[in-house]
């Protein structure tokens, strides 16, 4: 499909779907260069909005001001936001009903995240916030030279979309030039498949998972592939997210493609924090958040690195202020190259995402076990373990609400998910003890960092 085509069939899906996406794309493309007192003015016109929705249509905001005896009307500068606490995610899991104005705006939908860490957690979103997202999105990947309706390869996947092909989502897929391959799920076989296709497509970006483009480059390697011959039929960037990139994943990444490689951040509850410029900084996207760092272990505001806390400034839906992201970051104003006046933020500790080789020699990535277990009710952690071939483990911590039949559910989607014959054992725990870094991992996988260290990529020994 021509890019103006397809951009042209983007545009009516998002009128279709009650979204204002690139009428809030033009905002944030002339915001993006404003003097920073302009954009602090911005800002806080936006926050005072926010909170006084919250104040209006919310009883748990309403109830959090009220104690601390304030009102919106109190709310002057951006500094005033100390005054509310820190919102974590226990509150939402107990109190979301009570955040929610369900009548700010068309398509209300109640959605579920694993976040960065595998802790479950659901919140409320509807098309006024998708389509501000989305438009950040867009803006983002235009930094790089990559616009909406070019082609592009989501290297993706979750259970639903990958087991709902239909001819409609294909259809959608080929009308909006946006084809998903199943990052998922890697076998020597399929990468030789995924290389194939992709030159035939000719992408100019695939977007996708760091780990998932590693480990592609090291079974095609194995196969004497070459990765740079999609870049000669047009691929000028790779774009990441989600799991941390690193300074040795994205070299390995855009030696294997000789294309430059982009990282992009966000968190499903706050929004997209940040996305890369062509010069390699990770820009905040500032007229959608006000984001703070605090040291924590004493929840006391950090000068340098510190836990991220973001205010969505878009999220009116159900107000998101002060949240504590557990993410590790520093923050900068520092200036860049590219002239725009925007924000800077840089990832200490973040997102891994392991993998599950089965006994048939297909590697499964972490994130499709979060899908799973959103698919389950209670669940609030859970964590996937393999140390041998042939036997993964799941641990699940649950509440009150998860289903007398919850481990028969979750042993039957993970088999399913795997389509091998491994011995799948679950196993209900009162807590997931956090890794050193003090990040819940969704993947232990043992056995998987033993056979890439090896460069085993076929059918695992036994034993």
């Amino acid at each position: 499909m021509l890019p103006f085509v397809a951009r042209s069939f983007y545009r009516i899906q998002e009128q279709m779907l009650g979204r204002r996406t690139f009428a809030f794309l033009k905002e944030l493309e002339e915001a993006q260069r404003w003097p920073r007192e302009r954009l602090e003015e911005l800002r806080l016109r936006r926050l005072q909005h926010v909170v006084a929705a919250a104040y209006e249509h919310t009883p748990y905001w309403r109830s959090v001001m009220d104690e601390a005896g304030f009102t919106p009307d109190d709310l002057r500068s951006l500094s005033d936001l100390q005054r509310f606490p820190l919102l974590e995610k226990e509150t939402i899991r107990a109190r979301r009903e009570e955040m929610v104005w369900r009548d700010e705006g068309p398509r209300l939908t109640l959605v579920r995240t694993s976040g960065s860490t595998n802790e479950a957690l659901q919140f409320y979103t509807n098309s006024n916030r998708e389509a501000e997202i989305n438009a950040a999105r867009i803006r983002g990947h235009r930094w790089i030279g990559v616009d909406k309706g070019d082609k592009e390869v989501w290297f993706w996947g979750s259970p639903v979309e990958l087991d709902a092909q239909t001819r409609l989502k294909h259809l959608r897929d080929w009308l909006v030039n946006e084809p998903l391959t199943n990052g998922f799920e890697l076998t020597p076989d399929r990468v030789a498949g995924y290389v194939d296709a992709w030159k035939r497509w000719r992408p100019t970006c695939i977007f996708g998972y760091p780990n998932s483009f590693v480990l592609m480059i090291q079974m095609a390697a194995k196969q004497g592939i070459d990765l740079r011959a999609i870049r000669d039929r047009g691929l000028k960037a790779i774009s990441t997210t989600s799991e941390m990139l690193g300074d040795v994943n994205r070299r390995i990444i855009s030696d294997a493609f000789g294309v430059p490689v982009y990282d992009s951040y966000g968190a499903r509850e706050a929004g997209l924090i940040g996305h890369e410029c062509d010069r390699f900084t990770m820009h905040t996207n500032d007229e959608h958040l006000i984001l703070e760092t605090i040291d924590p272990a004493t929840l006391e505001p950090t000068d340098g690195e510190g836990e991220l806390v973001a205010t969505s400034l878009i999220s009116r839906v159900m107000p998101v202020i002060r949240y504590r992201t557990g993410d590790i970051v520093t923050l900068s104003s520092a200036p860049c190259e590219c002239g725009r006046t925007l924000g800077r933020v840089d990832i200490s500790g973040g997102r891994i995402a392991d993998f599950v080789v089965t006994r048939d020699g297909k590697w499964v990535v972490g994130y499709s076990f979060i899908y799973i277990c959103r698919s389950v009710p209670g669940i609030t952690k859970f964590q996937v373990r393999q140390e041998q071939v042939g036997r993964i483990r799941v641990l699940l911590a649950t509440d009150e609400s998860f289903p007398a039949d919850g481990v028969e559910r979750v042993t039957e989607k993970v088999r399913a998910r795997l389509g091998s014959d491994d011995a799948v054992e679950v196993e209900l725990v009162d807590d997931i003890e956090p890794s050193p870094s003090g990040k819940y991992r969704p993947v232990v996988g043992i056995l998987a960092e033993q056979l890439r260290a090896a460069r085993q990529f076929g059918k695992p020994p036994d034993g």
